[in-house]
């Protein structure tokens, strides 16, 4: 099991390489609204997770240890928004 997470993840930063996120002139063409192909692999991130974890909270599938899988909702909260602003401008003030 530890293999197949070792896989997945390393197949996580190579897609990410690939598509140029670890790119320093990448990132700050994203921070001066130049490129902007990183929000959309972003995006994409967002929306194939959305899709997965639906599709997990409908499906009934249990975990790996055999118990239920289940997804609360959470309430949203304003500071959220806040602490997402603060956390992109220190990304961007220092440089990715």
């Amino acid at each position: 099991m530890k293999a197949l997470f070792l896989l997945c993840g390393a197949l996580f930063g190579f897609l990410l390489s690939r598509a140029g996120v670890s790119d320093y002139d990448t990132m700050v063409g994203l921070f001066r609204l130049e490129t902007l192909h990183v929000g959309g692999v972003m995006a994409l991130a967002i929306a194939v997770t959305a899709a997965g974890l639906a599709f997990l909270g409908k499906s009934g599938t249990k975990a790996v240890i055999g118990c239920p899988i289940e997804i609360a909702r959470k309430p949203m909260r304003h500071g959220i928004a806040y602490a997402g602003i603060v956390f992109g401008a220190g990304w961007a003030l220092t440089g990715t």
